[in-house]
């Protein structure tokens, strides 16, 4: 078999992993999902994603057993791990990718990119967007997250994790400049209110673009989030 059909044979492969949990979701017949989550169990099956940023450029990767799938700007390809005197290594015919600990750096198109450093503040929004979140939004006390696929789902983890609902066919509407998402199993609403106006996290004073309160179960909560536009293709 030549080396260009493996290339594209562990590709097809390692992607269909990857959409087998929104695969999941289009295929379950219910409406929600409302359970303790377990973020050991969670992060096992998804896998774990990394955000790097070097000096010179940045990207994003998806680590498997054996492999590493990469999406640099406009690029997307998969790395083989192969052996190395220390650290961990991976490479493609002309990507290389060695990293230990904190340190790590990439070569590509005959060029070194050093200073790659881990970004896990960012890890949730791009694994979000490889998932095809539409739009993610966070807030604190209690820490809570929500993700929106405008097709698909409106999942809401609030509580610090402890409370998880998922509700499909989400509805959406425009009052007065204020987008309204909203879902319902037929006992609770999920309702999310988006503005499109700077918003500062209350707590790591990081900057949005929305404003979003959220409505479930008769309490809202208040923070802000992004609109993800694009996927990893």
């Amino acid at each position: 078999m030549s080396d260009s059909v493996t290339f594209y044979s562990r590709l097809r492969s390692f992607l269909a992993l990857l959409l087998l949990p929104a695969l999941l979701i289009a295929c379950s017949g219910q409406n929600t999902t409302e359970r303790p989550s377990n973020p050991a169990i969670d992060d096992q099956a998804r896998g774990e994603t990394l955000v790097y940023e070097c000096a010179e450029t940045e990207f994003v990767a998806r680590t498997s057993v054996d492999e590493m799938a990469v999406w640099f700007e406009g690029r997307h390809l998969i790395l083989l791990r192969v052996p190395s005197a220390s650290g961990e290594k991976y490479e493609s015919d002309d990507v290389v990718f060695w990293s230990k600990g904190e340190e790590a750096f990439v070569e590509m198109n005959n060029q070194r990119f050093d200073g790659c450093e881990l970004a896990p503040k960012r890890v949730p929004w791009e694994d979000a967007r490889r998932r095809g979140v539409d739009f993610r939004a966070v807030g604190n006390e209690p820490g809570w997250y929500v993700e929106i696929r405008h097709d698909s789902h409106i999942l809401f983890v609030g509580d610090y994790g402890n409370t998880r609902v998922l509700m499909t066919k989400p509805v959406s509407s425009t009052e007065d400049e204020v987008s309204i998402y909203s879902a319902s199993n037929g006992r609770n609403e999920v309702k999310v209110e988006i503005i499109d106006e700077s918003c500062t996290d209350t707590m790591a004073g990081d900057m949005f673009a929305s404003q979003v309160t959220l409505t479930y179960a008769g309490k809202a909560y208040q923070g802000c989030g992004n609109t993800l536009t694009s996927d990893w293709e």
